[in-house]
């Protein structure tokens, strides 16, 4: 996925694997974001539920290989400081749309209200937060797994959204924001359809990355749609979508 990336001519920075025994740590975008306030650099770490999650936090190790990189400074926001044993899983509970400087986020036990709403005024974004659930009416865990909002088009499964009042509220935010709807079914959600992220590379040009999978379940009309927006770039995870329960948008946290 990485030497694809590069193909692209997008930049990726590789942290090194943390020394505690952390499965999950090939999905650093719970752990951290990014972002640019009034031109300066800032990095927020997220508190995790998990024990093992916990562990993957190297904030030095990240600040040293943003300044190897980027060059700059980033001023630490480290949530965990007044978490209180609380949880909030980065862009894995939130989903940004930045243009619209508008957060997303489904509740559920690893995405506390509280915390999201100090977020939200910390980044001078409006929250909105609705309830979402599987088939089986049980919450879904990260937000990302059923929303993917890019420049100028959203991906989601309204389905998912069983409140008809939260359902309209999310459905006109985003288009009250000029993105183009593309709805996906359960059955998609759990091919990791929802789990895309639009990147850019060196020149600006954007394109959405998905796993396999995910791409193999979408329907020739929504690729068409997706396509006259930017191209796709899928990649093979099978073993990380089937062990690690994430997928490609998981395994990037973006650089700003």
């Amino acid at each position: 996925m990485v030497e694809k990336l590069k193909m692209h001519d997008i930049e990726v920075i590789v942290l090194p694997s943390p020394k505690a025994v952390t499965p999950d740590a090939v999905f650093p975008n719970n752990w951290f974001s990014t972002h640019v306030i009034n031109r300066k650099h800032y990095l927020l770490i997220y508190p995790m539920y998990h024990p093992n999650r916990q562990a993957e936090v190297q904030i030095e190790v990240l600040q040293k290989a943003l300044r190897q990189y980027k060059g700059c400074e980033y001023i630490v926001n480290d949530l965990r400081s007044i978490a209180l044993g609380r949880a909030l899983e980065g862009t894995g509970v939130f989903v940004f749309d930045r243009c619209n400087q508008v957060a997303f986020m489904a509740k559920s036990e690893r995405a506390d209200v509280d915390l999201a709403q100090k977020v939200a005024k910390f980044l001078g974004y409006e929250l909105v937060v609705f309830s979402s659930q599987d088939r089986n009416g049980k919450a879904i865990y990260h937000t990302n797994v059923m929303l993917a909002i890019a420049d100028r088009f959203a991906m989601i499964c309204l389905d998912s959204i069983s409140d008809e009042a939260e359902a309209s509220l999310v459905e006109q935010k985003l288009k009250k924001s000029g993105k183009q709807i593309i709805n996906i079914s359960f059955d998609q959600l759990y091919h990791m359809g929802g789990n895309m992220i639009q990147l850019a590379n060196d020149q600006g040009e954007k394109c959405l990355l998905m796993s396999k999978q995910a791409e193999d379940s979408l329907t020739p009309e929504q690729k068409a749609v997706i396509d006259e927006f930017n191209p796709r770039l899928s990649f093979d995870i099978s073993t990380i979508e089937t062990v690690g329960g994430g997928s490609v948008r998981c395994m990037v946290a973006e650089v700003f």
